[in-house]
């Protein structure tokens, strides 16, 4: 009888910028974290290792806007993000992401040290950045290219485009965000279009449909 086939994942690693300098912030994450939810992610977001965040996905990059969303709940914290694309070792899940293993998480912990080295002699706040590997060069290069813009646009985020973004993707329209808000929707949609959120869900989009692709075309590992 066949085995079954090795279960195609994505792993988020996250470490904290500067985290020994906000301890209150980072000691009330992880009721923060358990806020985050998706249909794709498979686990709880735990830390653990010091200041780390980690959680799994379901098939390569097939929620990219889980990265984002990360960003938003750990705010004003800045993380730095590696994520990794692989296969789960022996198909083995668990609650919690620190108890399993596989290639998608050496690669995102190979991702987040790369952040960690560039990172060396520069100012915090031009640190937050996003890499992913798969062990694909082509594909790799070409979604860290899209990471990088997009992570210059919400780098340059207020809070109050932060807070319209979320809103509005989770209620749908304008006038539920305005609503959450206490605000108009005309001030949540001006929010949106400031924050070039049309093209960072196009990104996100791109990133998606080239995550499917590699998946649908790389054969098992090992």
């Amino acid at each position: 009888m066949p085995g079954k086939m090795p279960e195609k994942i994505t792993v988020i690693t996250a470490d904290i910028i500067q985290s020994r300098l906000a301890r209150d912030l980072v000691l009330s994450l992880p009721e923060k974290l358990s806020r985050l939810t998706h249909p794709l992610v498979a686990t709880t977001f735990s830390m653990s290792r010091g200041d780390e965040i980690q959680a799994v996905c379901r098939g390569y990059l097939q929620a990219p806007e889980v990265v984002r969303q990360l960003r938003f709940f750990c705010l004003p914290l800045r993380l730095r993000v590696g994520i990794g694309v692989g296969e789960l070792e022996n198909n083995y899940w668990s609650p919690n992401p620190w108890d399993m293993n596989g290639s998608a998480f050496v690669r995102a912990r190979e991702s987040l040290e790369s952040l960690e080295s560039r990172g060396k002699g520069v100012q915090a706040y031009t640190r937050t950045r996003t890499v992913v590997s798969s062990g694909n060069k082509d594909f790799d290069s070409v979604v860290n290219a899209i990471l990088v813009l997009m992570d210059t646009i919400q780098d340059r985020w207020t809070q109050a485009q932060w807070d319209a973004i979320h809103a509005y993707e989770r209620l749908g329209t304008y006038s539920e965000a305005g609503k959450a808000l206490g605000i108009a929707l005309q001030n949540v949609q001006k929010r949106c279009k400031a924050a070039h959120w049309a093209a960072v869900r196009q990104a996100e989009e791109a990133i998606r449909l080239l995550g499917h692709k590699l998946e649908s075309e790389s054969p098992p590992e090992g």
